[in-house]
């Protein structure tokens, strides 16, 4: 006997000899046998179909939620990097101006001194021209004296 014999039917456990359960008039109930056999493997096949279906659509869905978290991750991510990266160019460029600020300032500062030197200078120089111009007046004057103070 078999395992489903108590479900589809053994055609082996017919008593009636050894003719292999083949008796004369046991064909239709073997054919009746053989078509719920195939009704039932149709609908496990069918269920097995679906199953497979709704897995199939379940791991396709678990993918496409696990994919919108990825892309959620990775957007929040660039935002992120992004927002670091303007931090950083706005902090670069306030030290560049506050740099440039000052060498303008120590620009302006080493200018006012320069021409504050340049103006000691030009007045240094006119004070030795003039101290020049007497000296070179007076030894002339020693040299040569003026025509009026000879004849006195």
């Amino acid at each position: 006997m078999s395992i489903n014999a108590h479900t589809y039917g053994d055609p082996y456990a017919r008593s009636g000899g050894s003719n292999g359960g083949n008796g004369g008039g046991d064909d239709a109930s073997d054919g009746s046998a053989a078509a719920r056999l195939l009704e039932i493997t149709a609908r496990e096949t069918e269920q097995w179909r679906a199953d497979a279906r709704s897995e199939a659509a379940a791991l396709v869905a678990a993918a496409r939620r696990e994919s919108d978290d990825l892309v959620q991750a990775a957007r929040a991510e660039a935002e992120r990097l992004v927002s670091a990266a303007q931090r950083e160019a706005a902090q670069a460029t306030g030290d560049a101006r506050v740099e440039a600020y000052r060498i303008r300032e120590d620009a302006a500062a080493s200018r006012q001194r320069h021409e504050e030197h340049i103006a000691q200078l030009e007045e240094v120089e006119t004070e030795h021209r003039e101290r020049l111009r007497r000296h070179l007046t007076e030894m002339l004057d020693q040299i040569d004296p003026p025509s009026g103070a000879a004849g006195s």
